[in-house]
């Protein structure tokens, strides 16, 4: 969960006029770009605190009604309650990626039946987890883990927002990712390029950007930047058709996408299910 997820389209608007890439040039490689930023992305403690300070107030005034859900969750809404209906399930375990100090969590819970056992698993920088356990935003519902590898459960469901774009090997973390064996994958918010070719840039945005909310009084805006993967919609597609795995939904999603040079980007949202036999195959060994 990250840059402008939880803003409001106005302002959003309006950021996209700041947020930008840096006079459109390519780096070679993540760590060539991150030597060009002005911090070390999410590893950041200041960055990583204010979202948990953010997290903290948002979790409090979700729980005021009417409920209002962010628009940037309704896909994954739909997917968990499709999930719950299509499995007969009253356990359901989600591995959200890049799921920052559980705001996902925050605005879906409310919407989840009390029947069904929930366990929301959020992989996340080692100082992220530690920023999100500091303000004790975890419990036996919400786990934050530093690695995919630290999970030991079964995953019925994936997902991930506007974060594989932000990691240093994108194509090892999806790697990991199909690994869990998730029936279902859920990806949202991303940025690909029609051109079949990945391309590594710097982005900025303001510090306020990051995360749900305002700023909160201690801390003083300024700009980050941080290196993004701007990856080939091809290539990433073909890592999960070639593992196993169907595109059953997919849409547009435009608020995280941006024109760099004459590239064909687009911004999409995918959900994968693992195809049957495939599990059946699986099951047997």
């Amino acid at each position: 969960m990250i840059l402008k997820e939880f803003i409001p389209p106005i302002l959003n608007r309006w950021l996209k006029r700041v947020l930008k890439f840096e006079n459109n040039k390519e780096y070679k490689n993540y760590s060539q770009a991150i030597e060009a930023c002005t911090s070390d992305a999410y590893l950041n403690v200041e960055l990583c605190n204010m979202i948990a300070d953010k997290t903290v107030i948002y979790a409090l005034n979700l729980k005021a009604k009417p409920y209002v859900l962010n628009p940037a969750n309704i896909f994954l809404l739909s997917a968990i309650n499709q999930y719950i209906i299509d499995s007969s399930t009253k356990d359901l375990t989600i591995l959200d990626f890049g799921g920052a100090c559980g705001a996902h969590y925050f605005d879906i819970k409310r919407f989840i039946s009390k029947a069904v056992s929930l366990k929301w698993i959020v992989v996340e920088t080692e100082q992220m987890v530690r920023s999100a356990n500091e303000k004790e935003l975890g419990d036996n519902e919400l786990i934050f883990v530093s690695s995919v590898n630290e999970i030991k459960t079964d995953i019925d469901l994936i997902h991930s927002s506007c974060t594989l774009n932000y990691v240093p090997d994108p194509y090892t973390i999806i790697n990991e990712l199909i690994r869990v064996n998730a029936k279902w994958v859920l990806f949202n918010r991303m940025m690909f390029n029609e051109n079949d070719r990945d391309f590594v840039t710097v982005q900025k945005s303001f510090l306020s950007s990051n995360g749900p909310g305002n700023l909160p009084a201690e801390y003083h805006d300024k700009i980050l930047s941080y290196p993004h993967t701007t990856l080939s919609f091809q290539r990433f597609n073909s890592s999960f058709i070639n593992n196993g795995y169907d595109l059953d939904w997919i849409f547009d999603e435009l608020s995280g996408s941006y024109q760099i040079k004459n590239e064909k980007i687009i911004g999409k949202g995918m959900l994968y299910k693992r195809k049957r036999q495939k599990m059946s195959e699986e099951k047997v060994f």
